[in-house]
C-alpha cells in the first residue's frame, strides 16, 4: 500500500503493508484508495491516507505494517483531483484530502438506491454543453438550476453560504431529491447522493458524479483564504471534465474567468433581464446642492419605511484623492484605478505603475484633496437628517435585529447579512470603483448584485441609491441598465491588454521567507515572468500555468514559512 501521510511537510507517499491478522478478520477486505489509517511515521503515530493498492516494493527491504484502519475516505477520483489541485495551485496533497475526508470516522458507507425521476422544470438546455455560464437574475435563489442539475441523476451543487445550503438543501427534498449536505452529511455524499455544499464540498466523496452546479460562482468566498488558496468554482469545472460531465456555472454578475472557462453562455433576453433588476438611481456627487455623502435626494428614501441600508465602506479610504476644484476622483487614465500621491508628490498607480503630474483629467486643477470620513459621523448625520434613530451595524449586532422598520449603516458586510432591504443607498461608491485591485470593476458590480438581491426587482418596488463623482462609470452604467455584460466586456479589453488574470498567471509571494524564495526565482526566471515588489509582498506574472507553476516548483522552499498564494484576489 501506498499511504499519503497526513503531514504537510511531507510531499510522497510511503509504502506499507496489511498485517496478516487483517486478512483473517476482513478488515483487509475493507481498504481502498482514499481509505484513513494510522501509520508509525517519522517517530511517532499519525494518520494518512492510502493513494494506491497492490504497490510493488523491495522484499529484501523492512516494510512497517499498517497500524490502524479509522475509516472510509476520499474515493480515488477525489484523491487524484486533490493531486491536481496540489499542484495548480502550488500546495501540498494533505490539504485537499482533509477537505475531502470526513469530519468523523465512518466504518462503513451503505450505497443509495436511485433518485427517482426529477423535473428539471425547464432547466434541461443548460445542461446540454460541457462548461456553460448562465446570467441569472440577482434575487434568483438557484432552486430551478439545482432541479436541472438533479434531472441529470447525482449532482454535485456548489453555493456560496452555509445558509444558502440549507435552503436549496430543504427546496430539492421537498422535490424529492434525496440530498447530503456536506460536510455535516459525509456519509450520505460518499453513498451518492446528490450534495449540496460550500467551498469544500468541491471535493465531496461522491462515487459518482452526473452533474455540476456552482451558483453564484463570482463569490469570493469560494476562494479559500488560507494557503494554497484554491478557488472551489476550478475544482468543480476539473472535476466535471475528469468524469466527463456537464458543469454549469451561475451568477448575476459573471467573472471573467468563468466567461473564458464556459464553451458558451446562456443570457435572459434583454427585456426580461433589465426588469429583474431593481430600479436604480445614480447620483452626481460633483454637482450636488450640498456638501457631503448625505444628499436631499436620498431624505424622501431614509425617511420612508424600512429596513433601508447605507453603505460605507472604510477601507483604503485614505487613499482616495479627488480634484479640490471640481470634486472628480483622481483615477488613472489607463485602468481607471484609483491614484495616490507618491513620496515625489505625483499621481501614482498601484494598478499598472504608471505615474503623472498632479494635474485633474477634468480640468486641470493642482490641487487634490484627500476624502476621509467614518461610518459613525456618517450615523449621527443621517439620524438628524432622517429624523429617526439609525443602528450602526457592526460584528457584535444580532441577525434578528437586522429588520423591521429600521435605517441601517454600515460598511457592505451590513450587506451580507441582511435577508432584505426596501432599499439600499451607496453612500459613496466611488469607495469600490477606483481601488486599486485589478478586480475592482467585478467587484463593485458583485456588490451592486448583491444589493439588488436584497431589494428585489424593480416590479416589487426594489431600489438602489449610488452616489458616486463616476456616474458614466461602466459598472453604474450596467447596473442603470441592468446589463453585467458590459462590465465584462469592458473588462476583458483591460485585462487582456496588462495581461491580468485569466489572460495572465499570477502568484502572491509573502511571509519571513519570501525574500531567500524571491531570490531563487530571480535566479532561474525565464523570459516573460516578471517579479515586481510590492511592499513586504513579490508579486509573480507570467503569461500562463505552466510557466508560473513550473518557476515556483523548481525553487525549494526556505525554513522560514512563506505564504504562496496563486490566482490572488486583492492586488
Amino acid at each position: 500500500m501506498a499511504v499519503q501521510p497526513d503531514i504537510t511537510s511531507v510531499r510522497q507517499s510511503f509504502t506499507y503493508v496489511v498485517p496478516p491478522k487483517w486478512e483473517e478478520d476482513g478488515r483487509a477486505a475493507q481498504i481502498a484508495v482514499g481509505s484513513l489509517v494510522r501509520i508509525d511515521f517519522g517517530g511517532r503515530r499519525t494518520a494518512g491516507w492510502i493513494t494506491a493498492v497492490d504497490v510493488e516494493f523491495d522484499n529484501t527491504v523492512e516494510v512497517r505494517p499498517l497500524a490502524k484502519l479509522s475509516s472510509h475516505g476520499p474515493p480515488a477520483e477525489v484523491i487524484a483531483l486533490g493531486e491536481w489541485a496540489a499542484e495548480r495551485w502550488a500546495g501540498r496533497l494533505p490539504h485537499f484530502l482533509r477537505a475531502a475526508s470526513p469530519p468523523r470516522m465512518v466504518p462503513m458507507v451503505r450505497h443509495k438506491p436511485p433518485t427517482p425521476a426529477v423535473d428539471a422544470g425547464g432547466h434541461e438546455a443548460a445542461f446540454d454543453g460541457d462548461v456553460t455560464l448562465v446570467r441569472t437574475a440577482p434575487a434568483d435563489d438557484g432552486v430551478g438550476l439545482a432541479l436541472g442539475a438533479a434531472a441529470q441523476g447525482a449532482a454535485l451543487i456548489l453555493v456560496s453560504t452555509i445558509s444558502h445550503r440549507r435552503a436549496l438543501a430543504r427546496a430539492l427534498r421537498d422535490a424529492g431529491v434525496g440530498v447530503a449536505e456536506y460536510d455535516d452529511q459525509w456519509e450520505r455524499s460518499a453513498s451518492g447522493a446528490t450534495t449540496v455544499g460550500t467551498r469544500t464540498a468541491a471535493f465531496a466523496p461522491m462515487p459518482n458524479v452526473d452533474a455540476v452546479l456552482v451558483l453564484d460562482e463570482h463569490d469570493s468566498t469560494y476562494k479559500e483564504e488560507r494557503t494554497p488558496a484554491w478557488n472551489a468554482r476550478d475544482v468543480a469545472i476539473e472535476r466535471a471534465r475528469r468524469a466527463g460531465v456537464p458543469c454549469v456555472l451561475a451568477s448575476p454578475s459573471p467573472s471573467l474567468e468563468a466567461h473564458r472557462a464556459a464553451s458558451r453562455t446562456l443570457t435572459p433576453e434583454r427585456v426580461v433581464e433589465k426588469r429583474s433588476w431593481p430600479r436604480v438611481d445614480v447620483i452626481d456627487m460633483r454637482v450636488q446642492d450640498t456638501p457631503g455623502l448625505l444628499s436631499e435626494r436620498i431624505v424622501d428614501v431614509i425617511r420612508g419605511d424600512g429596513p433601508i441600508a447605507c453603505i460605507l465602506n472604510r477601507k483604503g479610504r485614505a487613499r482616495m484623492l479627488a480634484c479640490a476644484t471640481c470634486s472628480s476622483l483622481a483615477a488613472c487614465t489607463e485602468c481607471g484605478g484609483a491614484l495616490r500621491e507618491d513620496d515625489e508628490g505625483r499621481l501614482a498607480c498601484d494598478r499598472d505603475g504608471t505615474v503623472r503630474p498632479m494635474v485633474c483629467n477634468e480640468c486641470n486643477g493642482t490641487h487634490m484633496k484627500q476624502l476621509r470620513l467614518g461610518i459613525s459621523r456618517v450615523a449621527e448625520d443621517l439620524e438628524a437628517l432622517a429624523k429617526r434613530p439609525v443602528v450602526e451595524v457592526s460584528a457584535e449586532t444580532p441577525h434578528q435585529e437586522l429588520s423591521g422598520n429600521t435605517l441601517f449603516v454600515g460598511t457592505e458586510a451590513l450587506l451580507h447579512r441582511m435577508d432584505s432591504a426596501r432599499a439600499v443607498i451607496f453612500l459613496d461608491f466611488d469607495q469600490e470603483l477606483a481601488v486599486p485591485r485589478f478586480r475592482a470593476a467585478e467587484d463593485a458590480f458583485a456588490l451592486l448584485a448583491l444589493a439588488a438581491r436584497r431589494v428585489g426587482p424593480r416590479a416589487d418596488g426594489g431600489r438602489v441609491i449610488i452616489q458616486t463623482r463616476r456616474p458614466d462609470d461602466v459598472v453604474v452604467q450596467a447596473a442603470l441598465n441592468g446589463d453585467p455584460g458590459r462590465v465584462a466586456s469592458a473588462q476583458r479589453d483591460v485585462r487582456q491588454v496588462f495581461q491580468q488574470p485569466p489572460y495572465g498567471s499570477w502568484a502572491l509571494i509573502s511571509g519571513a521567507g519570501a525574500p531567500e524564495f524571491v531570490e531563487g526565482l530571480h535566479e532561474v526566471q525565464p523570459g516573460g515572468v516578471q517579479i515586481n515588489r510590492l511592499g513586504d509582498r513579490w508579486r509573480v506574472a507570467a503569461p500562463n500555468y505552466e510557466s508560473l507553476l513550473s518557476l515556483i516548483n523548481g525553487v525549494d522552499r526556505p525554513a522560514e514559512r512563506i505564504r504562496i498564494e496563486v490566482d490572488p484576489l486583492d492586488i
